[in-house]
Order: C-alpha cells, then structure tokens, then sequence
C-alpha cells in the first residue's frame, strides 16, 4: 500500500516541506480551486519540486475547466521535469459554483464538463506524445498542428488519476482515459461497489481492469472515536454540498475517516487494501500530525 498526503492548507507546511519528504511518505498532493485562499497549484508545486527528492507530486484534483489544455500540459511537464519524473495530474471536472462564474469560467452542465475533460485529456496526450497536434472537438479546436516541447520526463506521459465518487460517464471517461482513479471520502464499503463498476466499465471496453488503479483520500483524526469521526464526516458532507458537491457522492461517514490510534488506522487501511486500492492518502496541513501519522502508521504498513 502506498501512502500518501493531500495538503488542504495551502502553503503550510512551506517550512517543513523537506521534512515531510524525508517521513516517507510516496506522495504529496495539493488541492486546486480558483476560489480557495492558496497559492497556485501548479505553480507551487514547481517549487516544491525544487525542495525535494523522493515524493511524486500532483493535484486532488485540477478542475479541467479551469486551464487551457495547452497551459495546463506545460505545467505539468514543468514539474515533471524539475522533480526528475515525479508529476502526477490529478484531474476532474470541476463542482465548486464559487469557482466559476466569479472567475469567468462558465459551469457547463455535467455532461458537458465531462466531454470538456475528455477533450482536454486527449488534448495533452497528443502534446505530450506526438510532434504535432491538430483537434477539433465540441470545447477545443486546434489548428495548424500545434508543437509542444519539452515533453514529459515519464514516458508516454504523467500518470492520469480522474477524481470521482460514483459510476456513471466520469467512470466511464476514466475507464477510458486515466490510469487510476481517486475517491474523497468514501469508506471501503462504497469503494468496494465502485471498484466492481471501474471492473465492468473496463471489461466493456477491452480494457484490462488491474490496469486502472484506485487511490483513496481519506481525513486524518488521530485519536478521535468513530462517533467523532462520524460528526467530522457529516459536518464536511454537508459544507461540501454547500459548495456544490451533490449528495450522492457526498454520503460520509466514518469509513472516509482515519481515527483512533495508529493500529487501527492500520486495520482502516487494511480494509482498503484488501479491496485492491493501491494508495491512501491523508488529507492534513498539520506538520504534527503528518509526523505522528508518519511514526505509528507509514513505519508500520506493510
């Protein structure tokens, strides 16, 4: 099982960011929205980049509406290039009314967004994997055989992870264009029932299902009991949907949430892995916490 971070604070943990790198853990995400008071994701993980050595880094998730496909390409191959082959683009269509119209950015209905990921994806394929790209789709248009370079460190790209809660076309997009995808919240009962729909959207297209991996986001509240987990879940399923986030893919409780002690987050974890998900990740900006979980729980899994 590979460990991971989701740093929800912004820059807090700026001071110690070599430190968290030397804890452990594999990776170290940073959350992606217009709205949000942080500095630019991609931007800043260039620079985290530049104060590490051994964590992949990326975005929980990158809203595609929200990045040209030609600058979002770029930036991406930015951090890849100056973390030696470690970018990861975690990437999704974007729910937040905060973070649209505000920003000039206009919300398209769900299925639109999804066909403006796709188009977006396969967008940055092509930059990042042919000498020329030409495209016209219903959100992007490309003429002339636009060039892109450098490409990517990792070959053929940075691995692609589709944020997402529950079956359906983003599934399906997924099944069809990611190399995993990354559930926020969810325990491993509602993991084990979207795992089993990834299996048959994969099986539909002559995919092999082992090859679309599962990573799981999951809130970290060392030394809390289940009742106080369940309360930590439900307030943030209910800001979540004031936010925009709808209420089938925000029922939260305590199975999204690490608690207790370190074994059982260790036993939690268990549940997970047994269910075929290949990394977890923490969702915390607490050096502290980030240490301890560190110490009792990333020393200890096998």
């Amino acid at each position: 099982m590979k460990l991971g971070i989701v740093a929800t604070g912004g820059g807090a943990l700026n001071d110690t960011i070599a430190e968290v790198d030397a804890l452990g853990f594999d990776a170290f995400y940073v959350v992606d929205h217009p709205s949000f008071d942080q500095p630019d994701a991609w931007t800043y993980l260039a620079w985290v980049a530049g104060q590490t050595q051994h964590m992949r880094l990326g975005t929980h998730v990158t809203g595609m509406p929200f990045r040209p496909p030609f600058q979002l390409a770029k930036q991406i191959v930015t951090v890849d290039s100056l973390s030696n082959g470690r970018a990861v683009l975690g990437i999704g269509t974007g729910y937040e009314y905060a973070d649209f119209e505000p920003y000039g950015f206009e919300m398209l209905d769900f299925l639109g967004r999804i066909e403006q990921l796709e188009e977006g994806i396969q967008i940055m394929k092509s930059f990042w994997t042919q000498e020329t790209t030409e495209f016209s789709g219903k959100h992007y248009q490309l003429e002339g055989g636009a060039t892109f370079s450098p490409k990517p460190v990792q070959k053929p790209h940075p691995p692609i992870i589709i944020g997402l809660n529950r079956r359906g076309a983003l599934l399906r997009l997924a099944a069809r264009q990611a190399d995993a995808i990354n559930t926020w919240q969810l325990g491993p009962a509602q993991v084990a029932e979207l795992a089993e729909h990834a299996r048959a959207a994969c099986n539909d297209i002559g995919r092999d299902p082992a090859s679309l991996a599962i990573t799981s986001d999951l809130i970290l509240a060392r030394g809390q009991t289940q009742e106080a987990a369940d309360q930590i879940a439900g307030g943030i399923a209910q800001m979540a949907r004031g936010w925009g986030r709808s209420e089938l893919v925000t029922q939260w409780n305590h199975g999204g949430v690490l608690f207790g002690d370190g074994d059982n987050m260790l036993e939690q974890i268990a549940a997970f892995a047994e269910l075929g998900v290949e990394e977890v990740d923490i969702s915390s900006s607490d050096f502290d916490d980030i240490a301890w979980f560190s110490e009792n729980v990333v020393a200890k899994s096998p």
